[in-house]
């Protein structure tokens, strides 16, 4: 029992002094809301548009608008380029950094269409073609 109780001591001795390069981190999606996106042919896209944060006491509330443009690919059938931008306000004292996320499915499912990281209080722009003209 004794050499038991003395191995585990050295093992976590071991694990406690042993440098790390990684550490844990979780996030919180704090709003998804759905989006409806109309593209220049008129037809409607549903799009998710996710906000995740460091803490659940940073409320990432997404305020977003886009713009959409007809594109064409290489062989000439058309396509809607889609400029999303998304505000999430500054909390009372601090900034906190924001994963935006656009997919077609709700919390970050389906399709990632465009993924970006930045500062609460100041807009990001998303970029990304749907299939749909």
């Amino acid at each position: 029992m004794k050499r038991v109780l003395v191995a585990a001591a050295l093992a976590a001795g071991l694990l406690v002094a042993s440098p790390t390069s990684a550490g844990a981190w979780a996030t919180f999606c704090d709003w998804d809301p759905i989006v409806l996106i109309v593209t220049p042919a008129g037809n409607i896209v549903p799009v998710y548009d996710s906000v995740w944060t460091a803490s659940p006491l940073d409320l990432g509330l997404p305020l977003e608008s886009y713009t959409v443009s007809r594109v064409y690919d290489a062989s000439g059938k058309p396509h809607t380029a889609v400029d999303m931008k998304i505000t999430v306000p500054t909390g009372l004292l601090f900034r906190y950094t924001v994963k935006d996320m656009v997919t077609s499915g709700l919390l970050g499912t389906g399709t990632v269409y465009a993924l970006k990281y930045g500062t609460s209080g100041t807009p990001v722009h998303l970029y990304f073609t749907l299939s749909q003209a």
